[in-house]
């Protein structure tokens, strides 16, 4: 048996593995969390991927307390059972736009959550029911402060 030679790599492919690397570096240093939602060039945003501080507890704590009751008498089933799990909704929104960050004990609480992705869903589309509007984004976040379910359109 004799030994094979090893080809040397050419220089055209280590200029391209060099130019991956740093595009993979590059594009992985910005984009994998973001503590606050970053606009972007079509409209939407950079999801929050944790819960964003929140600046008036009173606020947001009346802002769960109306979405409830308005899930209570407009929601589905499954709406009105995800609902009971919001605790706070912080964020800055008008009826035309804005960004809704809700605070629920998913993945923890009292009760466990059977389908947690299914009841950060069922949340999601009942807050769009709630607040009628194509221009904001609501997101959904566990007991833990994690995102559950980002940029959900309302």
């Amino acid at each position: 048996m004799t030994p094979q030679a090893v080809r040397p790599a050419r220089p055209r492919s280590r200029a391209l593995a060099a130019l991956a690397l740093t595009a993979f570096l590059v594009g992985g240093g910005t984009g994998c969390s973001a503590l606050e939602d970053t606009a972007r060039p079509d409209g939407t945003t950079r999801a929050a991927e944790r819960l964003p501080a929140d600046q008036d507890r009173t606020r947001s704590k009346a802002n769960a307390r109306e979405f409830r009751t308005w899930t209570a008498a407009h929601g589905t089933d499954a709406q009105k059972s995800a609902a009971a799990r919001v605790d706070r909704i912080v964020g800055t929104w008008d009826a035309h736009a804005g960004n809704a960050y809700v605070a629920t004990d998913i993945g923890g609480g009292r009760t466990p959550v059977a389908d947690p992705q299914g009841a950060a869903d069922a949340i999601a589309e009942a807050f769009a029911s709630w607040k009628d509007s194509t221009a904001g984004f609501v997101s959904v976040y566990d007991v833990y402060g994690n995102a559950v379910v980002t940029n959900h359109r309302f």
